[in-house]
Parts: C-alpha cells; structure tokens; sequence
C-alpha cells in the first residue's frame, strides 16, 4: 500500500502580513520592430507564513525565470488600462505558485510599472 506524501501543515498565521520584495525586473517587450521597448517592474510578493518566506527566497530565481519568459512575450497593448493590469497580476501569481510549489503566495503586488518605448 502506497501513503500518500503531504506536506506538514503550519499552524494558522494571524499576525501582519508579509511581504517580500523581488529585485527589480528590467525587460524588452515584444514589439516585432527594431526599436526596443522597455518594461521596468517592481514586485513585492504576499505570502501567507512566516516560515514560508525562506522557501520563496530559496525558489527566487526559478520565480525571475518564469517571470522573464512570460514578460518578454508582452506587447505593449498587452499592458493597457486596468483589465491588462489585472491580467498581468493573475498571470504573475499563477506563475509564481507553480515555481514555488508547495508554497503559496498569496498575492502579487505591483509597486513599480513603467513601459519606456
């Protein structure tokens, strides 16, 4: 009989909020012309325990990997208004939990956006 492998539960977190600031992101978007069009993020990212926050800083670069590929596909229509914001936030948390499995981060903030063309 095979036991199934489930990882230790923490105990319920009700203190602050933590965070966790990424460095920097500097991106080209994908533009199709000669012309490079530049993408500067900040991140910070919510994570739900205290004691997850060494995983997340374990898993960094595989986070930044997986955040660079899918930035760098980005046009810049992509990035419009509120609903291309929403969306790039959606598409950054689903990215960051399959790098960070087991862990799960509860949120991704954007503290810094500017697309420089």
């Amino acid at each position: 009989m095979e036991e199934e492998h489930k990882e230790p539960e923490l105990p319920e977190y009700k203190g602050p909020p933590i965070f966790k600031d990424m460095p920097d992101m500097l991106v080209n978007l994908n533009t199709g012309e000669r012309r490079a069009t530049l993408l500067k993020l900040g991140i910070t990212l919510e994570i739900g325990h205290p004691q997850e926050v060494p995983a997340i800083d374990q898993a960094m670069p595989r986070i930044t990997d997986a955040f660079q590929v899918y930035l760098r596909e980005l046009k810049v229509d992509d990035l419009r208004g509120s609903a291309g914001m929403y969306r790039l936030r959606e598409e950054l948390l689903m990215r960051v939990n399959a790098a960070a499995a087991p862990v799960k981060v509860k949120d991704v903030l954007i503290k810094e956006f500017l697309v420089q063309q």
